[in-house]
């Protein structure tokens, strides 16, 4: 409801451009994992194909619920996520959420030895990297306290994923700024950048033609596996927002 507050002027839109679940994206990418990579090629639905893997269901007989499920596990794994914090976050029994990860690490094998490769990275080098060599120091990986060593096993896991996501969406600004100066100096405007989402405003009359052009702009900055997806949107306000395809 907040973002009702945040209005375009009078003869503007307001244009948010953000990026269709990247974390994972980056992640099957990395881990080079061929099943969830071929998914979103396919553009199904991340959540509803991990539900059927998971779940051993048709894409069809996957209700709400097992999507919520293998929602909350897609992105509690790429966050180092235990089988605890899965069972809390999934509102299920322990060992169940046990059985769940289980489950999904036989489907998604790649996923698995990714993540076992960034701890053992981890706990031999002290650091992680990204793809564009970003670093992240971990000295507490080999700490005698077993819950800062685990905190940092989840962060050297999250890092090389979360950091890029950050690094692409950077990209992505200097290259949008980039191509409106040259372009749209007078008519449109980036305002605010939120997490994987960039926010402008832009002359109504030009509205969804620059849409289009920086959605396009958005999905090249980097190449990857599972490819990049962005998804335009437009609206009086930053709450009703219209996606423009």
């Amino acid at each position: 409801q907040f973002r009702k507050v945040f209005i375009a002027e009078k003869g503007s839109k307001l244009l948010s451009l953000d990026y269709s679940q990247i974390d994972l994206r980056i992640a099957a990418h990395i881990a080079g994992d061929k099943k969830m990579i071929e998914a979103f090629k396919k553009g199904v639905d991340i959540h509803t194909e991990t539900a059927a893997e998971v779940f051993d269901v048709p894409l069809e007989k996957v209700t709400p619920e097992m999507r919520r499920e293998a929602k909350a596990l897609n992105f509690g794994i790429i966050y180092g996520m235990g089988a605890q914090g899965f069972a809390r976050s999934a509102g299920i029994k322990q060992a169940e959420a046990k059985k769940f990860i289980e489950k999904y690490f036989e489907e998604f094998p790649k996923i698995a030895e990714h993540m076992e490769r960034m701890r053992n990275e981890a706990h031999e080098k002290g650091i992680v990297t990204n793809l564009l060599g970003r670093r992240r120091q971990l000295i507490e990986i080999n700490s005698s306290i077993p819950e800062m060593s685990r905190q940092a096993e989840r962060m050297a896991i999250n890092f090389p994923i979360q950091s890029m996501t950050s690094d692409i969406t950077k990209m992505a600004m200097i290259k949008i700024h980039d191509y409106i100066q040259k372009n749209y100096k007078n008519e449109v405007k980036m305002l605010l950048q939120v997490h994987d989402e960039i926010v402008l405003e832009t002359k109504e009359e030009i509205a969804e033609k620059i849409a289009r052009e920086l959605k396009k702009i958005m999905e090249g900055v980097y190449e990857l596996d599972a490819l990049l997806v962005a998804e335009a949107r437009l609206g009086d306000n930053w709450h009703d927002l219209k996606i423009i395809n």
